[in-house]
């Protein structure tokens, strides 16, 4: 499948003039729990061939999609990327730290810059948590495969913005990320349970009470949560500005 998305890339460099600089999955792929019916999300960086692109007036497209069969690609330009990580852009760090690679970073794109700031990948997290559970999971069938997937993306963003309340920077790779979380050896058994059945997509065998655990804690883990302050560790856009410039060279 590698070669395949290799290919299709290859194919948006030809069609767009660009040149890409990462490429990786996200998503449950990334994640370590799809399925057979699971989707690949491909996200990329990229540079525009031609520097005249990036002198206009007018508004510069900076965000390149592409959806084809089970294939979901999204690129962001080099100028969009280097300024979401000045801005500690929770999705942009997403992408830096999936484990499934198709075109690494060989120019060391965000090397020797600051570290993300953990509280605006906290709340981004908290939020979407809160959100996701409202409108998805909060009064419906727990054993609907959408909600069992909106389950285990709640729990996900649950993970992660109690990791980072501990000053841990959560992995992208959900075994290693239970493994890290101070919850009960039973809420693990339960959690890696439902991932497993998602995986499988075998619900046969799993009882309530695992559901009712996972739903109660997510539940009791939003009341929990608390604002911390944080100092944001010094960031220079003028750096960003000249990683930009060599990048495209100029």
């Amino acid at each position: 499948m590698k070669e395949q998305i290799l290919e299709k890339l290859a194919k948006i460099e030809q069609r767009e003039n660009i040149t890409v600089l990462y490429a990786v999955e996200t998503g449950s792929r990334a994640w370590g729990h799809a399925n057979e019916n699971s989707d690949y999300d491909i996200r990329f960086i990229y540079r525009c061939n031609d520097v005249a692109e990036y002198l206009v007036l007018d508004k510069f497209r900076d965000v390149i999609q592409y959806e084809e069969g089970v294939f979901d690609f999204v690129g962001w330009d080099i100028k969009k990327a280097l300024y979401l990580h000045f801005k500690s852009n929770p999705n942009l760090r997403e992408w830096m730290i999936s484990p499934v690679v198709y075109i690494s970073d060989e120019i060391g794109i965000f090397e020797g810059f600051p570290n993300f700031n953990p509280e605006i990948l906290k709340h981004h997290y908290f939020g979407l948590a809160h959100k996701t559970y409202k409108k998805y999971i909060r009064s419906k069938d727990v054993r609907d495969l959408k909600v069992v997937k909106k389950t285990l993306y709640v729990t996900r963003c649950v993970l992660s913005w109690q990791l980072l309340d501990r000053g841990i920077f959560p992995p992208a790779n959900f075994s290693e990320l239970i493994e890290k979380s101070e919850i009960s050896e039973e809420l693990k058994e339960a959690i890696l349970t439902l991932r497993k059945s998602y995986s499988t997509l075998d619900f046969e065998n799993v009882g309530d009470e695992v559901f009712c655990e996972i739903h109660n804690w997510i539940g009791k883990s939003q009341k929990s949560f608390k604002k911390k302050s944080f100092k944001n560790p010094k960031r220079n856009i003028d750096d960003y500005n000249l990683r930009f410039q060599e990048i495209i060279g100029v």
